[in-house]
């Protein structure tokens, strides 16, 4: 008879690990605490022993804390000029704002659903990318959709060809740690004097499997993605506040 071999599968380990860890880190604080008679070496010596394992995701939440309550409301520095009926000049979103294409070309259809989207706060019109995938690549094209009366007849255009006054520029910006999180930044600019009204950001947290709880407490790729941060953004807050509302 073979003999009987029981296998326990890592996710069931998972969790009594982890609970075990956490209840050693208590206990060793603990004891730091009744030799020093102190909170504070308590709390110190709880963080540092659960830093061993989890300093990455502590880190990556106050980040998100950050971002969230520091930098979310303060990136707007002005606002911009619109007319007597609430709408800006004019807008190039160009390789930030990506129409997916499903022919060669935008449809009058597709045109007609952009247009109903933007003429409500855009007097004259947007400038877009469009972007079509075939053969195993992706192919942009700026595309500029006249709006309100302009769509109709843009001769009443001084220059059908003038830049759009105010445009959205996309960079990335260096991280401080990149192992813990990765920024774009995008400026709204007056393209006219050169300011930058507002800027906004997407922050995003990369995942590794090459930490010590990988190897000791069965953190596998699954359970880095389980407990991973979603990005973070105020682009559209920002966007709203200063084209829409």
């Amino acid at each position: 008879m073979p003999p009987f071999e029981l296998v326990v599968p890592e996710s069931f380990l998972f969790i009594p690990a982890n609970l075990s860890y956490i209840s050693f880190c208590f206990f060793i604080s603990f004891l730091f605490f009744r030799l020093f008679k102190s909170s504070i070496v308590f709390f110190l010596a709880l963080l540092g022993f659960l830093s061993l394992m989890y300093s990455d995701l502590i880190f990556k939440y106050a980040i998100k804390n950050y971002y969230e309550i520091v930098k979310k409301s303060r990136t707007i520095y002005s606002y911009p000029i619109k007319n007597e009926d609430g709408k800006i000049d004019s807008l190039s979103t160009s390789r930030v704002y990506n129409y997916p294409l499903t022919k060669s070309s935008l449809s009058q259809n597709e045109k007609d659903e952009i247009t109903k989207l933007h003429e409500l706060y855009i007097d004259k019109f947007i400038d877009i990318t469009t972007v079509r995938y075939r053969y195993n690549k992706y192919f942009y094209n700026d595309k500029r959709i006249f709006l309100n009366v302009y769509k109709y007849d843009n001769s009443f255009l001084e220059d059908a060809n003038q830049k759009a006054k105010y445009t959205i520029r996309k960079e990335y910006k260096e991280s401080l740690y990149p192992s813990l999180y990765s920024e774009y930044e995008y400026k709204f600019i007056d393209t006219w004097t050169n300011d930058i009204l507002a800027t906004a950001y997407i922050v995003s947290f990369p995942i590794s499997t090459n930490k010590l709880r990988n190897r000791f407490l069965y953190w596998t790729k699954e359970k880095e993605l389980e407990f991973s941060l979603n990005s973070i953004q105020n682009f559209d807050t920002v966007y709203k506040k200063l084209f829409i509302d």
